[in-house]
């Protein structure tokens, strides 16, 4: 389904030619018909001579009614500019074909109207002064039809001309997420909360569940119609109307987007390629305030110029938008500025990131970034997303890049078989599967990760030589990484050989190993003979080492290395003496059918104090387990 938007001055006839070219009045409001005069957005359709249905959108003229007119012109496929035969360029005709212009709007036929009322050499005049106007705006060389919506001159050449370059237009993009850009809220009695609007990405189908943005309110998809008629699925560019359950119509507004659940997430700051009108009246210097419209939304927004002080007429620069409420928008979508007061449109331009990082100005390497985000290949963008963003799952780098679905898959498959993008979930010569759990990061980032987790380790062994490894948390929270991310990229590197594990909270390089002096292996020998000597009663921990002269880490690191075992906070055992306890322990429980403490104590003539540590110390390993007084094996 194509959509066609009007523009053009007010009472240029635009909603008589509509009504003239479908038979259908756009004017729905009561003061509209009142006034002659469209306010809000009308709607109509028709079925041009290829077959193809088509919807149009009628935007209003008058000045005052601007906003509404932006809300309209964002979803559409091509552009009817309405100019009359009697009067010719008007401001208005002006302002909305430089908004055409500012959207990119690059296919459209300007429908001359009223042609009933001049002679042949005013036409021609006219004719010539909209060629003029035309020259340099993404409509230059659009046709131009004369038409009389009263006596039907020229309305069969203009529904061919629509049809002709509505079969040339390209269709829009597929996400794989439908977006569905709100302009209207109402409820019908019988069926609840009604929003209408033009899907621009994905589909919408009857009993999906939907989430509104911002807001993050749920419901479902009750009905959809589309021209007035009930239908079950509606594809991208189509016109729709949409029944919602579960929302009322105080949960939703003009300007909110209707989406699946859980992908788009509302933004107050986006980046953002900003021209401004050659006709501005003057430059807009850095923090100008103006008034920010993408599809319906309209919200104040602060302008910080990240590389100039400020932006001449008829120039374009980088800036960041920083605004007054929530808007729910993806990169690529268009917007337009306009002075608050007098109102005035100033410029427009394309969101290149919607969730920008915090950066200071006249940045080069933010510049270079935002010049790859808006003009890049598709590799290239992709690319720049995970660079700037490292790492991120194949779900979220879809949504940062707003590439159409297939093209994003095709991309990364191409970059994971070219080894420049790296999948965290599988190892060394696997084939990745690609999921949208799938965890990805590009080549250099995933160097620049090894790199850091390399130093941080070594740093971490210099500092503490006598410890088997860094903990795995200690090591995620110095990397800065998220958990579920930081499990990933651990299970590659230690797949690849970059870490080892140390066991079960551990990790080293592979090169580390804890060394021993020569003066404290002599030590280490001395603290060996005394709790030989010591059998099943050993002296405390902290008398062992003022006894023998060692510090606590080395003890420690002789703990982790196994050489001694630590049944209790300041008792240690030797290995061969523990391993001949749980022996006989064992032997006990098999003879005896269990082992109590007080039996334990008389079977190794020492005190109650070691055979309720040793014994606790087995339940905890599940060597034996307590019934009672008693202790059986586990």
């Amino acid at each position: 389904m194509r959509v066609i938007g009007t523009a053009g001055h007010v009472d240029h006839g635009k909603s008589t030619l509509i009504t003239a070219l479908t038979g259908i009045d756009p004017d729905r409001l009561r003061e509209e018909k009142e006034r002659g005069m469209t306010i809000d957005l009308g709607f109509a359709w028709l079925t041009l001579p290829s077959g193809q249905e088509v919807s149009i959108i009628d935007v209003p003229g008058h000045e005052r009614f601007i906003k509404n007119m932006l809300a309209g012109v964002g979803g559409i496929d091509i552009a009817l500019l309405v100019v009359a035969a009697d009067e010719g360029i008007m401001p208005q005709t002006r302002e909305h074909l430089a908004i055409l212009d500012l959207l990119n709007i690059r296919a459209g036929v300007v429908a001359v109207t009223k042609r009933d009322l001049v002679e042949d050499d005013w036409l021609e005049l006219v004719l010539a002064e909209i060629e003029e106007t035309l020259a340099g705006t993404t409509l230059a060389g659009a046709p131009l039809v004369p038409v009389s919506a009263v006596t039907g001159y020229g309305l069969d050449a203009l529904r061919t001309t629509l049809d002709q370059l509505l079969l040339r237009a390209p269709a829009k993009p597929n996400t794989g997420w439908p977006r569905l850009p709100i302009d209207r809220v109402f409820t019908i009695a019988g069926f609840g909360t009604v929003v209408t609007g033009t899907l621009v990405h994905g589909e919408l189908r009857v009993g999906q569940e939907i989430e509104i943005v911002p807001g993050g309110k749920r419901g479902r998809v009750r009905g959809l119609q589309s021209h007035k008629r009930r239908v079950e699925v509606v594809p991208a560019g189509t016109r729709v109307a949409v029944n919602v359950s579960g929302l009322g119509t105080e949960d939703v507004q003009r300007g909110d987007v209707l989406t699946a659940p859980g992908w788009l997430r509302p933004t107050r700051a986006i980046d953002v390629r900003l021209r401004l009108l050659a006709s501005a009246p003057r430059p807009l210097p850095h923090n100008a305030l103006v008034m920010f419209h993408t599809g319906a939304v309209e919200a104040m927004a602060r302008v910080g110029l990240l590389d100039r002080d400020a932006l001449q007429p008829g120039e374009s620069g980088w800036a960041v938008l920083r605004l007054d409420q929530e808007v729910a928008v993806v990169k690529d979508d268009l917007f337009i500025v306009r002075q608050p007061s007098p109102s005035l449109t100033l410029g427009g331009g394309v969101i290149v990131e919607p969730y920008p990082r915090r950066h200071r100005r006249f940045q080069p390497q933010v510049l270079a970034t935002l010049e790859v985000l808006e003009r890049g290949l598709p590799e290239e963008i992709v690319l720049e997303q995970l660079q700037s963003r490292e790492p991120a799952d194949y779900a979220t780098l879809e949504k940062r890049c707003a590439l159409a679905a297939t093209e994003t898959r095709r991309v990364v498959e191409q970059l994971l078989a070219e080894q420049r993008v790296v999948a965290l979930d599988t190892a060394a010569g696997e084939a990745a599967r690609l999921t949208p759990a799938t965890v990805l990061i590009s080549a250099a980032g995933w160097q620049r990760l090894v790199g850091q987790v390399e130093r941080v380790l070594a740093a971490y062994h210099q500092e503490f030589p006598l410890r088997r490894g860094m903990a795995r948390e200690e090591l995620r929270t110095r990397l800065g990484l998220e958990a579920r991310l930081f499990a990933r990229a651990l299970g590659v590197l230690l797949a690849r050989g970059h870490v080892v594990e140390e066991g079960p909270v551990l990790v080293r390089l592979p090169g580390h190993e804890v060394v021993f002096t020569a003066q404290q292996e002599q030590r280490i020998a001395a603290l060996r003979e005394r709790l030989r000597a010591a059998g099943v009663s050993p002296p405390s921990r902290a008398e062992l080492e003022a006894a023998v002269g060692l510090p606590p880490e080395v003890v420690q690191a002789l703990i982790e290395r196994g050489d001694l075992v630590e049944v209790a906070p300041d008792l240690v055992y030797l290995r061969e003496t523990y391993d001949e306890l749980v022996a006989a322990v064992r032997a006990m429980i098999a003879e005896e059918g269990s082992v109590t403490v007080a039996r334990y104590r008389d079977r190794f003539q020492t005190s109650r104090k070691y055979a309720l540590a040793l014994l606790e110390h087995l339940d905890q390993v599940r060597v034996t387990r307590r019934v009672g007084d008693e202790r059986v094996l586990y």
